[in-house]
């Protein structure tokens, strides 16, 4: 048997280093595809908690949650209204980067803020696709019958 390793050693070397070359590149593929998992299960995770995060603030606020935007847009509480719904904004951003199944949840919390959505500038929402075709989907519907505060 050693007389066949020292007759064959050039090409026991030569497949070793292949085998060598190959586990390593394994070992590489299945590093990455560990990190690029974790990275996903830490998406999903920091979406949930954002999204828990929001209905906290929204059961703490319900007057941002359901507003009546003509009162709140003269009140002083107008700049922490319009935190609440970039908070929305950014929830959504965050979910649907996850799971576009999100989508109706985040366009059911959005219809509330229809009004105050209808008078930004377009364009100064938010500046994620997911969440702008959300806004815009909610401005075509809402923005021409919408009435105007006095």
């Amino acid at each position: 048997m050693l007389a066949w390793f020292e007759r064959n050693n050039k090409a026991v070397t030569a497949i070793s280093g292949v085998l060598t070359a190959i586990l390593a590149l394994g070992a590489i593929v299945g590093v990455k595809v560990q990190i690029d998992g974790t990275a996903r299960i830490q998406r999903e995770q920091s979406a949930r908690d954002i999204y828990r995060e929001f209905l906290s603030l929204s059961v703490q606020k319900p007057e941002f949650a359901a507003p009546d935007y003509c009162v709140l847009s003269k009140s002083s509480q107008f700049a922490a209204y319009q935190a609440y719904v970039d908070y929305l904004l950014y929830t959504g951003e965050q979910v649907l980067s996850v799971d576009s199944d999100w989508s109706a949840t985040i366009d059911e919390a959005l219809k509330p803020h229809a009004l105050y959505l209808c008078d930004i500038e377009e364009g100064e929402t938010y500046p994620d696709t997911d969440v702008e075709a959300l806004v815009n989907k909610l401005r075509v519907a809402e923005c021409a019958k919408a009435k105007p505060c006095t």
